[in-house]
């Protein structure tokens, strides 16, 4: 039986059930030190580690990786873990809460607020390359951008707040990323009759339906499509199903759609 009913539960798990995750690095005297105060609290890490099921039984850790090391080190049988979503938002989760990993913020609708804390965050690393700039006119200048659109951090350099191009402007992908807004569909066209519509508006109206990915017609290759479309003799077509006849890459699935844009 499996254990993946067993999420968010604490588990006392074999530790040779366990496989290490991420490469995990400490100084030696530090491990063998929390091992000892492993030892002398009868074995018990009251810290859990953090695994996700890879097999029936079979686990992985995902985060705390220290206390599994150190429980290697106390040569423990069994060690406590929690058992997660292996979703990666989960595991995600795990490391920013263990401090493992810093969390980030998305500079397309972070707030100025977050923008703030983030950008102080940064000036006050040791060695940071962000010494010397003002985080408030910096803050100011960024929320103050239009930045629904921004895909890098290239608009700051035009806003002159101090963030020049080279360490400073890669500095903050340490805290921000960017998740574009995507483009809003473009609007239908009005509907034309597929016998007197010329080569154009055959065309404008197939790339509608590929841009907007209705029924799979952006696989097909609109410009043939079109053309044969276009070239094709109507005269006594009842409906659009000869279409499908045409060896154009539209079948009898995507006539449909054609509806959507196209009358006798």
């Amino acid at each position: 039986m499996s254990d993946f009913d067993n999420i968010g539960k604490l588990m006392h798990l074999k530790l040779t059930d366990i496989e290490s995750g991420d490469q995990f690095s400490e100084s030696e005297f530090i491990i063998k030190a929390a091992a000892e105060s492993i030892l002398q609290a009868d074995g018990r890490n009251w810290i859990p580690v953090i695994v996700k099921e890879i097999d029936d039984y079979q686990y992985q850790v995902v985060s705390n990786h220290f206390i599994y090391i150190v429980a290697q080190q106390a040569k423990l049988e069994r060690v406590w873990c929690i058992v997660i979503s292996p979703e990666p938002q989960s595991i995600e989760q795990a490391k920013i809460l263990a401090r493992e990993i810093l969390p980030k913020v998305n500079l397309n609708i972070a707030s100025r607020d977050t923008i703030l804390a983030a950008l102080r965050y940064l000036i006050s690393e040791p060695s940071s390359a962000l010494k010397g700039v003002d985080p408030i006119i910096a803050t100011n200048r960024i929320a103050e951008s239009n930045r629904k659109t921004w895909s890098n951090f290239n608009p700051i350099l035009t806003l002159k707040c101090g963030i020049t191009k080279g360490k400073k402007l890669d500095a903050l992908a340490k805290v921000f990323f960017f998740s574009s807004l995507p483009e809003p569909l473009p609007l239908p066209p009005e509907i034309v009759s597929i016998k007197s519509a010329s080569r154009d508006e055959v065309f404008t109206r197939l790339i509608y339906l590929s841009k907007s990915k209705i029924d799979g017609f952006e696989a097909i290759d609109i410009e043939k499509s079109s053309d044969i479309i276009f070239s094709a003799s109507k005269g006594k077509w009842k409906s659009l199903n000869p279409i499908s006849k045409l060896e154009c890459g539209i079948d009898t699935i995507k006539i449909k759609a054609l509806k959507k844009v196209f009358s006798l």
